[in-house]
């Protein structure tokens, strides 16, 4: 089974949230990691609404578990691809939900950012079959 989920943000609305509430606001929303990865890249709120509009597509996709901005961490690998990583408190809840594997995709220009996630659960027998619909 798929679920999917897609955000879409100004990236004016994070440089005026990082204008208003500073550091608390990036270390409130981004990991450590995150934030290291985007301070090394040129377009750096692009960059941020990116990550910021993936967590939402995440939250989205897997539906009410309660988690928190810091429990999904969003970084690329060296080809530029981005990945989920999740926080232990995060895969104990999303395994109990039988959640196997989350996808992210996001682009970003200088005015707004964008991200899709799916993700792929276990049905009742155990598989993560691809449903079409008829």
């Amino acid at each position: 089974m798929i679920d999917t989920g897609i955000d879409l943000i100004e990236t004016e609305r994070i440089r005026k949230a990082i204008r208003r509430w500073g550091d608390n606001f990036l270390r409130r929303i981004f990991t450590p990691r995150e934030l290291d990865y985007v301070k090394s890249k040129k377009f750096y709120y692009e960059n941020l609404a990116a990550r910021f509009s993936a967590k939402e597509a995440v939250f989205k996709a897997i539906g009410d578990l309660r988690l928190n901005w810091l429990d999904i961490e969003i970084l690329n690998n060296g080809k530029g691809k981005p990945l989920v990583f999740l926080s232990k408190r995060a895969k104990e809840k999303l395994k109990r939900k039988k959640i196997k594997e989350i996808k992210v995709s996001l682009t970003h220009t200088k005015e707004y950012a964008v991200a899709q996630a799916v993700v792929v659960k276990e049905d009742e027998n155990g598989c993560s079959k691809i449903k079409f619909q008829d």
